[in-house]
């Protein structure tokens, strides 16, 4: 009897392993990460970034500054971290790029009428727009995230996600960020010296470039799911400065610019989410990488 109790309880165990590890196969990770100018060419960031990759092991990577890549190199850099997949918008300027674990499709490149650019691919049945929007201009950004919008209803992608440094805030976070009165100066006196751009609206943080995304069904899950506030930080480290991680001079000045929005019937399959701004982080970018942990898209 007590044999066929154990033989019981080791198929029993047998079939929770196999149910969580089907359940784990299914899911997605998914990293969105602004590099700084290609490493700004270094390869001690690189190395350190590379080395971070495989611990984390994501499925899907949008990575923006990929400054002075070519394709081959994405290839290269995606290879390092086990990626067999890899395409990049352009070879000029501040090119944005996709990696991934599984076969990409290449729905759209597209340059003009972009700060920098969107992409757009499809990996296993999900439509992935890639861009990193103007860092000068919120009027430009508006206009640019209303493209987007109106791309993604003229051809029904309503599994898609919306990644990359998006240079913008979300409502979500105006509870901590309208405090930052030295953040609100900066910015101010960089408008102030460069009238032809212009990054406040006024004397105001602008929320209107995330609220187009919002308003059209997408959801900004990090600002939704993490708490305190001061974990969605991603810009900038302290690696910027020069200075140290935690260094308190840093508080006054944070914001959160990278997302990874997801479309409405993709939400709700949002399992974690996170920002990733810890001390492992320093020394790579000036940006913080954001990432989301998504389950298996119904068919």
């Amino acid at each position: 009897m007590k044999d066929l109790i154990k033989f019981y309880g080791v198929i029993a165990l047998l079939f929770l392993y196999s149910t969580v590890k089907s359940q784990v196969d299914h899911r997605l990770k998914i990293i969105s990460y602004n590099i700084w100018n290609g490493f700004e060419h270094t390869k001690a960031r690189s190395d350190k970034f590379v080395h971070w990759m495989e611990r984390q092991k994501p499925d899907i990577v949008a990575l923006e500054e990929l400054v002075d890549f070519k394709q081959a190199d994405l290839q290269q850099l995606a290879k390092s971290y086990g990626h067999l997949y890899s395409i990049l918008l352009k070879e000029k300027g501040y090119p944005v790029g996709i990696t991934s674990r599984y076969p990409i499709t290449l729905i759209k490149a597209q340059v003009d009428e972009f700060w920098h650019g969107m992409l757009h691919v499809k990996i296993k049945d999900i439509d992935i727009i890639v861009t990193h929007l103007s860092p000068f201009s919120w009027k430009y950004r508006l206009k640019e995230a209303q493209q987007i919008v109106d791309y993604i209803k003229s051809n029904s992608l309503n599994n898609c996600m919306i990644m990359g440094d998006l240079n913008a805030y979300s409502p979500l976070d105006a509870i901590w960020l309208e405090h930052k009165a030295p953040l609100r100066k900066n910015l101010s006196n960089w408008d102030q010296a460069h009238p032809e751009y212009g990054n406040m609206r006024g004397q105001h943080f602008d929320y209107s470039v995330l609220s187009t995304f919002i308003a059209a069904g997408f959801d900004d899950c990090i600002g939704r799911m993490v708490f305190p506030e001061n974990k969605r930080v991603s810009f900038p480290t302290a690696t910027l400065y020069g200075w140290n991680w935690g260094d308190s001079r840093l508080a006054e000045v944070s914001e959160r610019l990278d997302y990874i929005l997801l479309s409405e019937r993709l939400s709700p399959l949002v399992q974690q989410a996170e920002v990733h701004n810890d001390p492992d982080l320093e020394g790579i970018s000036d940006h913080y990488p954001v990432s989301v942990v998504i389950g298996q898209l119904e068919k």
